[in-house]
């Protein structure tokens, strides 16, 4: 992620001169550095979570809320399918910004005129990433644009304004709430309308089908208050999506894996395969974690279940569960078996539920995730 936060600063001084070099224009430039993000973000992240935007393939980004495309603008320059969202009526220029940049960078990032209070059908059926900073505390309905994109987005990087405190001193860090700001209010903007509580952020996050992956804030951590622009915090979430869940970033599915159901969850056979990314590593070793539902009908079966893994035909060990529910099997890989980008795992249970008459697939356990960490 740092390589990122570096190449942002710079794609952000690229801007500037570009906009120099465009000159006076009919409307004002939006003020704020929006690619400052990706530094706050480079702080908070950890793990896999860090070389998230290394590989760009094919994947696509949605910009919602995108100001003058900076964000969209970059995200594209290192390879990214990018779609931009922004609504004229709020929009600090009324989008001229971003239309003249793309034609200046001869872009090809698509820009959809949307109000994200209204009822909107997003530009696509699935994105890998959305990217929705500022955002959140200017939307009348935030639950609404929530809940629809973690329907459409597998991660989401957010950030927002939080606050510790109401105006008049009671303490809110811990209930799940948010203070409606007033016409009146933090610099006489009228499309600022909730700051939620840190508690009432994450409620909501949960609430709406996310999983926060990682959380930081910078500002005012002491005092925060919703009201006033000196006592401003911001929290930076990475999210991942309960509804789109299926490893797709960070895993292919080679062998033993049956088709997703609710979006969530995949049953497998009694052997099954994944190819795992390599994360960046420090200390040479990594850690493979593999979440799992031992299913409540196969123990009256079978008793229990013993679960191997094998990379390479090195064996990463065995561990049996004996009561039907979640559980991570975790076990250390050697950094021998970690030479390239990716690792191929082999995973094998010592029994599994033999086709049937309900059911003609043969079933193992429910994964809900796997990877190198």
């Amino acid at each position: 992620m740092f390589e990122v936060a570096r190449r942002a600063a710079q794609f952000n001084q690229h801007l500037e001169t570009l906009k120099s070099q465009i000159g006076p224009c009919s409307f004002d430039w939006y003020p704020n550095d929006s690619l400052a993000s990706f530094e706050a973000f480079d702080a908070i992240l950890s793990g896999k979570f860090r070389s998230l935007l290394n590989d760009p393939g094919d994947r696509s980004v949605l910009d919602i809320g995108s100001g003058d495309g900076h964000v969209a603008f970059f995200l594209e320059s290192l390879g990214f399918r990018v779609t931009a969202i922004d609504h004229p009526e709020t929009n600090y220029n009324r989008m001229r910004g971003i239309q003249k940049l793309k034609e200046v960078l001869n872009s090809h990032v698509e820009i959809v005129n949307a109000d994200l209070d209204s009822r909107i059908h997003l530009p696509g059926s699935q994105f890998d990433f959305a990217f929705f900073l500022g955002i959140l505390y200017h939307l009348k309905n935030p639950y609404y644009i929530l809940d629809l994109l973690s329907r459409h987005a597998r991660f989401c990087f957010l950030s927002t304004r939080v606050t510790r405190f109401t105006p008049d001193g009671v303490d809110i860090r811990n209930s799940p709430v948010a203070y409606l700001v007033d016409a009146d209010e933090l610099n006489l903007d009228a499309t600022n309308f909730w700051i939620f509580s840190e508690a009432g952020l994450k409620r909501l996050l949960r609430r709406t089908g996310w999983e926060v992956c990682s959380y930081g804030t910078t500002g005012d951590t002491q005092k925060s208050n919703p009201n006033t622009a000196q006592n401003d915090e911001r929290a930076y979430c990475l999210l991942r999506s309960r509804h789109l869940t299926d490893f797709g970033l960070t895993a292919i599915l080679s062998k033993g894996w049956h088709d997703l159901e609710q979006g969530m969850w995949r049953w497998t056979e009694r052997c099954f395969t994944a190819e795992l990314t390599v994360p960046d590593l420090n200390s040479g070793a990594a850690l493979l974690e593999l979440s799992f539902v031992y299913a409540e009908c196969m123990k009256p079966r079978e008793g229990s279940i013993g679960l191997q893994a094998t990379i390479d035909g090195f064996s990463l060990g065995e561990a049996h569960y004996h009561t039907t529910g979640q559980h991570i099997y975790r076990a250390a890989v050697p950094a021998a078996c970690l030479r390239g980008r990716t690792a191929i795992v082999t995973f094998e249970l010592d029994h599994a539920m033999p086709p049937d008459a309900l059911d003609q697939r043969e079933r193992g356990i429910i994964v809900t995730n796997v990877g190198l960490y």
